[in-house]
């Protein structure tokens, strides 16, 4: 019988983690909802793009279940608010993520810096999940930037969803 126990991470560790668990999961949910809305609306090639960034967004959560549980903590999965359904017209979708992946990348620059002070291997982690947010924040900034002077039609963007997406 082993009398070592595995070190887990310490707390502060943790809670700083989990909103950010919490932050991707809303993302999934959030980018699934907009995937479904296109469809419905018949933006094709935009739904499938959608639909690849809830999968992302999984993609990421599991990243950080998988270090918490790594590190024998066995993480509380949140709950998920309803994610808005309707959307106004596809600059509305693609504006509203852009503030997510935005609010994601400054909220995960907070924990990163927090966790510079705290635990080095899990900063590296913050620091890879950074990257990824910086990547997000540039894609849809230069979405927006495609969409500058657009009136918004349906016509015009759907003209334009293949060089959107």
């Amino acid at each position: 019988m082993s009398m070592i126990t595995p070190n887990k991470l310490e707390s502060k560790v943790v809670n700083l983690l989990l909103p950010r668990l919490q932050d991707e999961y809303d993302a999934f949910y959030h980018y699934r909802a907009i995937s479904n809305w296109c469809k419905g609306e018949g933006f094709e090639k935009a739904a499938k793009y959608f639909e690849a960034e809830s999968s992302d967004e999984l993609i990421h959560a599991k990243k950080l279940e998988l270090y918490l549980v790594d590190w024998n903590v066995i993480p509380s999965l949140p709950s998920i608010e309803p994610a808005k359904l309707i959307y106004k017209s596809l600059i509305e979708c693609i504006e509203a993520s852009y503030k997510i992946e935005y609010d994601l990348y400054e909220a995960y620059e907070i924990t990163a810096n927090d966790m510079l002070k705290v635990d080095l291997c899990t900063f590296s982690l913050m620091q890879e999940m950074l990257e990824i947010q910086l990547k997000s924040v540039a894609e849809y900034s230069d979405k927006l930037n495609t969409l500058k002077g657009v009136s918004g039609t349906k016509f015009e963007l759907l003209l334009l969803e293949e060089q959107l997406f």
